[in-house]
């Protein structure tokens, strides 16, 4: 890699191997978010989640790559309060994120080809332009619109569509670091790395009862589009926090997700960008994002408790900062696939 060279492969349990620091790592996640509980019909959204997504073409019967990451489960672990009908929704698009960028965003032909058809105007209007290829990704978005609408979600599409593009357009802004090898800076590498962790399906959340911009529980029914007045909306601070969220997710996934990204040798990584901007060899690269998630873990943890100490903070923004912050409790359980795999992978390579 540039900047710091190559990782040095040590054999046997060697302290820099990617494996061994992936172990690292791994260790370093439990410690801040240790297991969260599951929610009570997890099984129920891993069948679903599956099912839809074989039915929408997104996944083949016996294909593992949706399956091996377990959305209903992690679902389940980031949502264990959510109705199980917000669960499901935010489970299935969920899927339709991780399965775009399994299969486009890192392709720069199929990601202009997607781009063309416009999948944020799809979600906001639940049509296909014309012309447009009727692929599974471009027509499952119509799915996940209609069923936004049917949940009485039509004033949250809008912010899903706008989390939707800003995830392509950072997608594409990556496209020239991988034709050149050469890594973004720091600065560049965070400002996209909120955007192309793919967290905006979060707010699907807001779906909840009592949630920002919904209607009150108390007076509204609790399943179902809401009747009741109107609750307070979604502040900056608020969105402030949910972003937030979404970078701790992506560098979380940056860890662990380095070993293979390495061979690939592909430079979009905290890693191998931290490496490149400060002349560093990768395995000191790779315990310098270990640091740095750590200190954005602890901002997020101040920004929440400043939050709720607010005693004028109406309640639907206060359920909404609880709701982030089991968000990011839940999402280790993201990792742990690539763990996983690194384990079934490399089992002698220091794993611990």
């Amino acid at each position: 890699m540039t900047g710091g060279g190559q990782v040095r492969r040590t054999t046997g349990g060697g302290t820099d191997t990617p494996y061994a620091l992936a172990a690292y790592s791994h260790r370093h996640l439990l410690r801040l978010s240790p297991a969260a509980g599951d929610h009570p019909a997890a099984e129920e959204l891993e069948a679903d989640v599956r099912s839809w997504a074989t039915g929408r073409g997104l996944s083949a019967p016996g294909d593992d790559g949706l399956a091996h990451r377990r959305i209903g489960r992690l679902v389940g672990r980031c949502m264990p309060g959510a109705p199980v009908a917000v669960a499901r929704l935010t489970a299935r698009y969920l899927a339709w994120v991780f399965h775009f960028d399994d299969t486009v965003a890192e392709h720069a032909d199929r990601l202009a080809v997607h781009r063309a058809s416009d999948p944020p105007g799809i979600l906001l209007s639940g049509r296909l332009p014309a012309g447009a290829p009727a692929c599974a990704h471009l027509t499952s978005l119509v799915s996940v619109h209609e069923a936004v609408v049917a949940a009485g979600g039509t004033a949250l599409l809008p912010l899903l569509a706008d989390g939707l593009r800003r995830y392509v357009e950072n997608c594409a802004r990556e496209t020239p670091w991988r034709a050149t090898g050469t890594p973004p800076t720091l600065a560049e590498y965070l400002a996209q790395r909120v955007h192309t962790s793919g967290g905006h399906p979060m707010y699907l959340h807001l779906l909840a009862p009592g949630m920002p911009g919904g209607r009150d529980p108390q007076t509204g029914p609790q399943t179902g589009p809401q009747t009741g007045p109107p609750n307070a909306p979604l502040t900056a601070p608020l969105t402030g926090l949910a972003e937030l969220a979404f970078l701790i997710g992506g560098l979380a996934n940056d860890l662990l997700g380095h070993a293979a990204e390495q061979r690939r040798g592909d430079p979009v990584n905290a890693v191998t960008v931290l490496a490149h901007e400060y002349g560093l060899p990768v395995p000191e690269a790779y315990r310098a994002v270990v640091v740095l998630h750590a200190g954005h873990q602890h901002r997020f943890d101040a920004a929440c408790a400043g939050l709720l100490a607010d005693a004028t903070l109406p309640a639907a923004q206060r359920r909404f900062v609880h709701a982030v912050m089991g968000w990011v409790a839940g999402s280790a359980a993201a990792v742990e696939p690539y763990w996983h795999q690194l384990l079934a992978t490399e089992p002698t390579q220091g794993t611990g």
